[in-house]
Protein backbone atom coordinates (compact mmCIF):
# COMPACT_ATOMS: atom_id res chain seq x y z
CA UNK A 1 0.00 0.00 0.00
CA UNK A 2 2.82 2.42 0.85
CA UNK A 3 4.47 1.72 -2.52
CA UNK A 4 1.18 2.39 -4.34
CA UNK A 5 0.75 5.71 -2.54
CA UNK A 6 4.32 6.66 -3.45
CA UNK A 7 3.70 5.91 -7.12
CA UNK A 8 0.52 7.98 -7.12
CA UNK A 9 2.30 10.91 -5.47
CA UNK A 10 4.88 11.22 -8.24
CA UNK A 11 4.27 14.17 -10.53
CA UNK A 12 4.11 13.96 -14.31
CA UNK A 13 7.57 15.56 -14.48
CA UNK A 14 8.93 12.91 -12.10
CA UNK A 15 7.51 10.12 -14.26
CA UNK A 16 9.06 11.70 -17.35
CA UNK A 17 12.45 11.91 -15.63
CA UNK A 18 12.20 8.29 -14.53
CA UNK A 19 11.19 7.14 -18.02
CA UNK A 20 14.09 9.01 -19.60
CA UNK A 21 16.52 7.62 -17.02
CA UNK A 22 15.42 4.03 -17.67
CA UNK A 23 15.53 4.42 -21.46
CA UNK A 24 18.89 6.21 -21.44
CA UNK A 25 20.61 3.65 -19.22
CA UNK A 26 19.18 0.85 -21.37
CA UNK A 27 20.49 2.43 -24.59
CA UNK A 28 23.92 3.32 -23.17
CA UNK A 29 24.51 -0.07 -21.57
CA UNK A 30 23.28 -1.89 -24.70
CA UNK A 31 25.76 0.04 -26.84
CA UNK A 32 28.56 -0.56 -24.33
CA UNK A 33 27.78 -4.29 -24.24
CA UNK A 34 27.59 -4.59 -28.03
CA UNK A 35 30.90 -2.80 -28.56
CA UNK A 36 32.57 -4.89 -25.86
CA UNK A 37 31.30 -8.19 -27.30
CA UNK A 38 32.57 -7.42 -30.80
CA UNK A 39 36.35 -7.88 -30.25
CA UNK A 40 35.77 -11.05 -28.22
CA UNK A 41 33.58 -12.54 -30.94
CA UNK A 42 36.10 -11.63 -33.64
CA UNK A 43 38.86 -13.29 -31.64
CA UNK A 44 36.78 -16.44 -31.14
CA UNK A 45 35.89 -16.58 -34.85
CA UNK A 46 39.52 -16.27 -35.89
CA UNK A 47 40.37 -19.98 -35.37
CA UNK A 48 37.25 -20.97 -37.32
CA UNK A 49 39.10 -20.16 -40.53
CA UNK A 50 41.96 -22.48 -39.73
CA UNK A 51 42.27 -25.94 -41.26
CA UNK A 52 42.52 -28.86 -38.85
CA UNK A 53 43.49 -32.47 -39.33
CA UNK A 54 40.68 -33.66 -37.08
CA UNK A 55 37.47 -32.42 -35.48
CA UNK A 56 38.91 -33.23 -32.07
CA UNK A 57 41.76 -30.80 -32.64
CA UNK A 58 39.31 -28.14 -33.88
CA UNK A 59 37.20 -28.59 -30.75
CA UNK A 60 40.25 -28.33 -28.50
CA UNK A 61 41.45 -25.10 -30.16
CA UNK A 62 38.01 -23.52 -29.98
CA UNK A 63 37.67 -24.52 -26.34
CA UNK A 64 41.02 -22.92 -25.56
CA UNK A 65 39.93 -19.73 -27.32
CA UNK A 66 36.97 -19.31 -24.96
CA UNK A 67 38.83 -17.86 -21.98
CA UNK A 68 40.91 -15.33 -23.99
CA UNK A 69 37.73 -14.25 -25.81
CA UNK A 70 35.99 -13.70 -22.48
CA UNK A 71 38.96 -11.72 -21.10
CA UNK A 72 38.94 -9.49 -24.17
CA UNK A 73 35.21 -8.89 -23.68
CA UNK A 74 35.62 -8.21 -19.93
CA UNK A 75 38.45 -5.73 -20.42
CA UNK A 76 36.57 -3.95 -23.20
CA UNK A 77 33.35 -3.87 -21.18
CA UNK A 78 35.05 -2.42 -18.08
CA UNK A 79 36.86 0.24 -20.12
CA UNK A 80 33.83 1.25 -22.18
CA UNK A 81 31.53 1.28 -19.15
CA UNK A 82 33.87 3.61 -17.25
CA UNK A 83 34.19 5.81 -20.32
CA UNK A 84 30.41 5.95 -20.71
CA UNK A 85 29.80 7.04 -17.11
CA UNK A 86 32.48 9.71 -17.49
CA UNK A 87 30.94 11.07 -20.70
CA UNK A 88 27.38 11.01 -19.38
CA UNK A 89 28.35 12.45 -16.01
CA UNK A 90 26.67 9.62 -14.09
CA UNK A 91 28.20 9.85 -10.64
CA UNK A 92 27.24 9.67 -6.98
CA UNK A 93 26.81 13.27 -5.74
CA UNK A 94 29.04 14.19 -2.82
CA UNK A 95 27.56 14.93 0.63
CA UNK A 96 24.00 14.84 -0.67
CA UNK A 97 20.57 13.95 0.68
CA UNK A 98 18.34 12.71 -2.14
CA UNK A 99 14.69 12.06 -1.44
CA UNK A 100 13.60 9.01 -3.44
CA UNK A 101 10.00 10.21 -3.73
CA UNK A 102 11.09 13.32 -5.65
CA UNK A 103 13.09 11.51 -8.36
CA UNK A 104 15.34 14.49 -9.04
CA UNK A 105 18.17 14.26 -11.56
CA UNK A 106 21.02 13.83 -9.03
CA UNK A 107 19.23 10.74 -7.68
CA UNK A 108 18.65 9.36 -11.18
CA UNK A 109 22.28 10.00 -12.16
CA UNK A 110 23.34 8.06 -9.07
CA UNK A 111 20.94 5.23 -9.95
CA UNK A 112 22.29 4.97 -13.48
CA UNK A 113 25.85 5.00 -12.14
CA UNK A 114 24.96 2.12 -9.82
CA UNK A 115 23.38 0.15 -12.69
CA UNK A 116 26.58 0.55 -14.68
CA UNK A 117 28.73 -0.63 -11.77
CA UNK A 118 26.41 -3.58 -11.11
CA UNK A 119 26.61 -4.79 -14.71
CA UNK A 120 30.41 -4.70 -14.62
CA UNK A 121 30.38 -6.58 -11.29
CA UNK A 122 28.16 -9.31 -12.75
CA UNK A 123 29.84 -9.69 -16.14
CA UNK A 124 33.50 -9.12 -15.23
CA UNK A 125 34.00 -8.62 -11.49
CA UNK A 126 33.72 -12.20 -10.29
CA UNK A 127 36.67 -13.21 -12.45
CA UNK A 128 38.89 -10.12 -12.17
CA UNK A 129 38.42 -8.82 -8.63
CA UNK A 130 41.59 -8.60 -6.49
CA UNK A 131 43.63 -8.06 -9.66
CA UNK A 132 45.25 -4.78 -10.76
CA UNK A 133 42.76 -4.83 -13.63
CA UNK A 134 39.87 -4.38 -11.19
CA UNK A 135 41.50 -1.48 -9.36
CA UNK A 136 42.29 -0.01 -12.76
CA UNK A 137 38.60 -0.13 -13.63
CA UNK A 138 37.71 1.54 -10.33
CA UNK A 139 40.17 4.34 -11.09
CA UNK A 140 38.71 4.84 -14.54
CA UNK A 141 35.26 4.89 -12.96
CA UNK A 142 36.13 7.74 -10.63
CA UNK A 143 37.94 6.26 -7.60
CA UNK A 144 41.12 7.82 -6.20
CA UNK A 145 43.36 4.86 -5.40
CA UNK A 146 46.99 4.68 -4.42
CA UNK A 147 49.51 2.07 -5.49
CA UNK A 148 49.15 -1.63 -4.73
CA UNK A 149 45.50 -1.42 -3.74
CA UNK A 150 43.69 -4.78 -3.76
CA UNK A 151 39.90 -5.08 -3.58
CA UNK A 152 38.54 -8.59 -3.03
CA UNK A 153 34.89 -7.60 -2.77
CA UNK A 154 32.19 -6.77 -5.29
CA UNK A 155 30.27 -4.74 -2.70
CA UNK A 156 32.59 -1.75 -2.93
CA UNK A 157 30.58 0.85 -4.83
CA UNK A 158 30.18 4.60 -5.43
CA UNK A 159 33.69 4.61 -6.83
CA UNK A 160 33.90 8.39 -7.29
CA UNK A 161 33.51 8.85 -3.51
CA UNK A 162 36.39 6.51 -2.60
CA UNK A 163 39.83 7.82 -1.66
CA UNK A 164 42.33 5.06 -0.75
CA UNK A 165 46.03 5.46 -0.03
CA UNK A 166 48.83 3.08 -1.01
CA UNK A 167 48.75 -0.58 0.04
CA UNK A 168 45.09 -0.67 1.05
CA UNK A 169 43.60 -4.19 1.15
CA UNK A 170 39.84 -4.85 1.13
CA UNK A 171 38.89 -8.39 2.16
CA UNK A 172 36.25 -10.69 0.70
CA UNK A 173 32.62 -9.85 1.36
CA UNK A 174 33.32 -6.31 2.59
CA UNK A 175 30.48 -3.82 2.13
CA UNK A 176 31.89 -0.36 1.58
CA UNK A 177 30.11 2.41 -0.27
CA UNK A 178 29.50 6.12 -0.37
CA UNK A 179 25.73 5.89 0.07
CA UNK A 180 23.14 4.72 2.55
CA UNK A 181 19.34 4.87 2.57
CA UNK A 182 17.45 6.17 5.60
CA UNK A 183 13.68 6.73 5.72
CA UNK A 184 13.34 7.15 1.98
CA UNK A 185 16.39 9.40 1.63
CA UNK A 186 19.66 8.43 -0.08
CA UNK A 187 22.53 9.99 1.85
CA UNK A 188 26.06 10.17 0.46
CA UNK A 189 29.53 10.95 1.80
CA UNK A 190 33.09 9.99 0.76
CA UNK A 191 35.04 7.16 2.38
CA UNK A 192 38.73 7.79 3.00
CA UNK A 193 41.23 5.04 3.87
CA UNK A 194 44.82 6.00 4.57
CA UNK A 195 47.89 4.14 3.40
CA UNK A 196 48.23 0.58 4.65
CA UNK A 197 44.64 0.22 5.86
CA UNK A 198 43.28 -3.34 5.90
CA UNK A 199 39.55 -4.07 6.00
CA UNK A 200 38.85 -7.63 7.15
CA UNK A 201 36.52 -10.21 5.65
CA UNK A 202 32.82 -9.38 5.88
CA UNK A 203 33.28 -5.94 7.46
CA UNK A 204 30.76 -3.15 6.88
CA UNK A 205 32.11 0.39 6.39
CA UNK A 206 29.47 3.12 6.28
CA UNK A 207 29.50 6.50 4.56
CA UNK A 208 31.81 9.28 5.65
CA UNK A 209 34.27 6.97 7.42
CA UNK A 210 37.87 8.17 7.66
CA UNK A 211 40.56 5.64 8.65
CA UNK A 212 44.09 6.79 9.38
CA UNK A 213 47.19 5.20 7.89
CA UNK A 214 47.94 1.69 9.12
CA UNK A 215 44.49 1.23 10.66
CA UNK A 216 43.22 -2.36 10.80
CA UNK A 217 39.47 -3.05 10.64
CA UNK A 218 38.75 -6.57 11.84
CA UNK A 219 36.63 -9.22 10.14
CA UNK A 220 32.85 -8.72 10.49
CA UNK A 221 33.40 -5.29 12.06
CA UNK A 222 30.67 -2.67 11.54
CA UNK A 223 32.01 0.88 11.29
CA UNK A 224 29.20 3.45 11.77
CA UNK A 225 28.82 6.35 9.36
CA UNK A 226 31.15 9.36 9.72
CA UNK A 227 33.36 7.49 12.19
CA UNK A 228 37.01 8.60 12.42
CA UNK A 229 39.42 5.71 13.05
CA UNK A 230 42.85 6.48 14.45
CA UNK A 231 46.01 5.62 12.54
CA UNK A 232 47.86 2.40 13.44
CA UNK A 233 45.01 1.16 15.63
CA UNK A 234 42.85 -1.97 15.37
CA UNK A 235 39.06 -1.80 15.44
CA UNK A 236 36.69 -4.71 15.98
CA UNK A 237 33.06 -5.38 16.87
CA UNK A 238 29.64 -4.01 15.99
CA UNK A 239 29.73 -1.12 16.38
CA UNK A 240 33.47 -0.83 15.90
CA UNK A 241 35.58 -0.04 18.94
CA UNK A 242 39.30 0.32 19.35
CA UNK A 243 41.09 -2.81 20.49
CA UNK A 244 43.23 -1.91 23.47
CA UNK A 245 46.76 -3.24 23.35
CA UNK A 246 48.08 -5.22 26.33
CA UNK A 247 50.59 -3.29 28.35
CA UNK A 248 49.47 0.13 27.18
CA UNK A 249 49.99 2.73 29.85
CA UNK A 250 52.31 0.52 31.95
CA UNK A 251 55.21 2.21 33.71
Amino acid sequence: MAAKRAFRSWSRAAWLRLTWAVLSVYVVESVVFALAVLPGVLFFRWPLGWSFESESLRFAVLAMAGIPAYLIFALAFMTLSALATRITGWRTPRDAELRISELEWPLLDWARYMVSIHLVRVLAGSFLRTTPVWTGYMRMNGATLGRRVFVNSLDVTDHNLLDFGDDVVIGAGVHLSGHTVERGVVKTAPVTLGAGVTVGVGANVEIGVRAGAGCQIGALTAVPKHEVLEANETYVGAPAHKLERHGRGAA
